[in-house]
């Protein structure tokens, strides 16, 4: 199997988990936060900031060194981590924690397989990247939600 198959095979997956766990009605009001935090940033990072980390091997999937899946893979990733936010405090500083170590995992995994590359390191600045990437997602749609009106927190 090509390696450019990866990113439709793991968007295809995680789309059809994303729809087996979130109900039809939370993924639409989530789909928004997933697009802001999800694939906004993730194309920020990779086109604007460039230094930490790049896409390689996306095949015919992507234009101007960024591939079309891993955009829309976060923002399925989004709708899932929103879904299952914690409202406790502390099990919420936890779970973000978990998925950025997640997210590392994830993506020296990809790194393995010849279709992301970190440039400063496996494990720092990813962690650090991540870990900043989800506070600042989780305060914003939290502060979103609050004072957006469309729920209480």
């Amino acid at each position: 199997m090509p390696t450019f198959l990866i990113y439709p095979l793991y968007t295809g997956l995680l789309a059809i988990l994303a729809i087996l766990l979130v109900p039809r009605q939370e993924i639409r009001k989530l789909l928004i936060y997933g697009l802001f935090f999800g694939a906004i940033i993730d194309v920020f990072i990779i086109l604007v900031v460039r230094f930490p980390a790049k896409y390689i091997n996306y095949g015919p999937f992507g234009f101007m060194e960024l591939p079309f899946f891993p955009p829309m893979s976060w923002v399925i990733y989004y709708i899932i981590y929103f879904y299952f936010l914690p409202s406790d405090s502390a099990f919420r500083f936890i779970y973000v924690l978990t998925a950025s170590c997640y997210s590392v995992i994830f993506s020296n995994v990809l790194m393995n397989l010849g279709i992301f590359q970190w440039n400063l390191g496996r494990v720092y600045v990813p962690i650090a990247l991540y870990t900043i990437w989800h506070i600042i997602s989780t305060w914003g749609y939290l502060r979103f939600k609050r004072y957006g009106g469309t729920e209480e927190v």
